[in-house]
């Protein structure tokens, strides 16, 4: 794709942007500003890479204005590199489309299918199905009775969305991810356990990406809900009657316990964990490893087990690192307390 190509696409998605040199490279790919060459597009926003900047043999580089007098080849100059970074990339590889249907996947008769929808071989779709336009279905993905799924979706190969669960416009779910199977529900009697039917659904909204091997429960009776605009990485567990508010991000491996509800915009580094029944307030952001064992009512960064504002949380940790220094200390003085004693 020619360079000029990239910016009238970059312009009529609103972007303001200038670019500097030849406007007639031609574009590949994507790259870092080290393994770099004329056909391939990098970006550039910290600048303790500056001296990458300096000697890079990129067809292009994306950047902001304060980097222009640094860079050596032709430069698309832009307030948010980053951002515009991710809009090329996205030019540059766009995503699998089809309309077609397999002879392969097996589609009952009662299933609403917009024209558009394509499905990939041994797919299934059940009865009462609804998919709407520009949505792909791939290759062995399961989608149960009832299930409602928007517009331009992209429910990649195996996954399972089990029946009566509703999904939004925009949403991508990951290989093997298996949205509304049954939630941890079981009632103790005499020492056996027995199973309690989950009769909730799972409601995504639009807007969503949810990564490979992602399990999101169905509710116990009340729904489980991914609200607008989230992104979840892969291998997250999200228990019954969880909610998820708009606008949250959260990383690998991170579990949530049942009913638990983390506020909007919140972010959560990987392998967090949420005990069940807490609520997280809105804006609120979890270091790597923090354990949420009760509800969170004001904003802040946390950190640890039990989960503590990171500030706090950094104090005790050099305080930790001091112990044994602390307990020598301690033994000392207590030597010296003891030799005062029987003096006495």
């Amino acid at each position: 794709m020619k360079l000029r190509n990239i910016v009238s696409q970059l312009r009529q998605d609103g972007i303001e942007v200038i670019l500097i040199g030849s406007k007639n490279v031609d574009i590949q790919a994507v790259s870092s500003l080290n393994n770099s060459n004329e056909t391939k597009i990098s970006f550039f926003k910290d600048k303790k890479y500056l001296s990458s900047l300096k000697e890079t043999c990129a067809g292009a580089v994306i950047l902001a204005p304060a980097y222009q007098a640094f860079c050596p080849v032709p430069m698309i100059v832009v307030q948010d590199p980053y951002y515009v970074y991710a809009l090329v990339a996205q030019l540059l590889n766009p995503l699998q489309k089809t309309t077609q249907r397999h002879p392969d996947a097996s589609i009952d008769d009662s299933a609403q299918l917009a024209d558009s929808v394509g499905v990939m071989a041994q797919a299934v779709i059940q009865s009462g199905v609804t998919i709407k336009d520009g949505t792909l279905i791939a290759a062995g993905a399961i989608i149960e009775e009832n299930v409602t799924i928007g517009k331009n979706c992209r429910i990649l190969s195996n996954v399972v969305i089990s029946h009566g669960c509703i999904i939004g416009d925009n949403v991508t779910v990951e290989a093997g991810a298996i949205i509304g199977g049954d939630g941890f529900g079981w009632a103790n009697h005499e020492g056996t356990w027995v199973k309690i039917p989950q009769v909730g659904r799972v409601i995504i909204g639009d807007d969503v990406s949810i990564g490979n091997n992602v399990c999101i429960d169905r509710g116990a009776i009340e729904d489980t809900i991914i609200e607008n605009n989230c992104i979840i990485d892969n291998m997250v567990h999200i228990a019954h009657n969880v909610k998820i508010g708009q606008g949250s991000a959260i990383a690998g491996q991170t579990g949530f316990a049942g009913s638990t509800i983390l506020g909007e915009n919140c972010t959560v580094a990987g392998q967090v964990g949420f005990s069940g029944h807490i609520t997280i307030a809105d804006n609120t952001h979890f270091l790597a490893k923090s354990g949420a064992t009760h509800s969170i009512s004001k904003p802040g960064v946390y950190s640890g087990f039990p989960a503590i504002p990171v500030s706090e949380w950094q104090r005790n940790s050099v305080r930790a690192r001091n112990l044994d220094k602390m307990a020598k200390q301690i033994k000392a003085l207590q030597k010296q307390v003891d030799e005062l004693v029987d003096r006495d």
